[in-house]
C-alpha cells in the first residue's frame, strides 16, 4: 500500500470514527441534556408553585389563629346559662337608672345554635325618649352578647317627650355542657 492511500484510509477512517461518535455518542448525550433541562424547568415552576401554596398556607394558619382569638373573645363574653338571670337584673337596673320604667319582660324558649344558645327576650319600657337612647347605649356597652333583633317606639299621647318602647332582644349563652 502506498503511503496516499494509507492516509486516505487513516483520513477516512477518523471521519467515520468522529461521525460515530458524534451518533451514537454525542447527540444521545446532547439530547439528554435538553431533556434534563426541559425537566428542571418543569421542577422549577412546580417549585415555585409550592412556595406560593406554601406561603398561602401560612397565610391561613395566621388567619385561623386570628380568627380562633376573636371566638374565644366572644366565647370569654357569652355567659353561663345560670347567669342569664344575672344579666336580666342588670337590664332592669339599666332602664331603671335611665328613668325608664320596665312594664314587662317576657322570655321565650331558648334557642339553640351552633356553639351557643340564645335567650330571645320581649321587654316593653316607658319613660323620656333621651333615657331610652341612653338605655340602648348602656345595653350596646354591656360586658355580654345582646342583639336586638326588633324595636317598636310609639309616642305617649298624653306626655309629651315620653315614648313607649317593646324591644324583641336576644341574650346569647353557653349551651350547656
Amino acid at each position: 500500500m502506498k503511503g496516499s492511500t494509507r492516509i486516505l484510509l487513516t483520513l477516512v477512517a477518523v471521519v467515520l470514527a468522529s461521525a460515530a461518535a458524534t451518533w451514537f455518542v454525542i447527540l444521545p448525550m446532547l439530547q439528554r441534556a435538553d431533556s434534563d433541562r426541559t425537566a428542571v424547568d418543569d421542577l422549577r415552576g412546580q417549585l415555585v408553585k409550592l412556595e406560593r401554596v406554601a406561603r398561602r398556607i401560612n397565610d391561613l394558619q395566621q388567619e385561623v389563629t386570628r380568627l380562633e382569638g376573636a371566638l374565644e373573645f366572644f366565647e370569654n363574653r357569652l355567659p353561663q346559662e345560670r347567669e342569664v338571670d344575672v344579666i336580666l337584673r342588670e337590664v332592669w337596673v339599666i332602664a331603671e337608672a335611665k328613668s325608664l320604667t320596665p312594664r314587662s319582660i317576657r322570655c321565650a324558649a331558648p334557642e339553640a345554635q351552633a356553639r351557643y344558645n340564645s335567650q330571645p327576650i320581649t321587654l316593653t319600657l316607658e319613660g323620656p325618649f333621651e333615657g331610652f337612647y341612653d338605655f340602648l347605649v348602656s345595653l350596646e356597652r354591656l360586658p355580654r352578647l345582646t342583639k336586638i333583633r326588633q324595636m317598636q317606639i310609639t309616642k305617649t299621647p298624653m306626655k309629651e317627650g315620653i315614648v313607649q318602647a317593646e324591644l324583641l332582644m336576644d341574650i346569647f349563652f353557653e349551651k350547656s355542657k
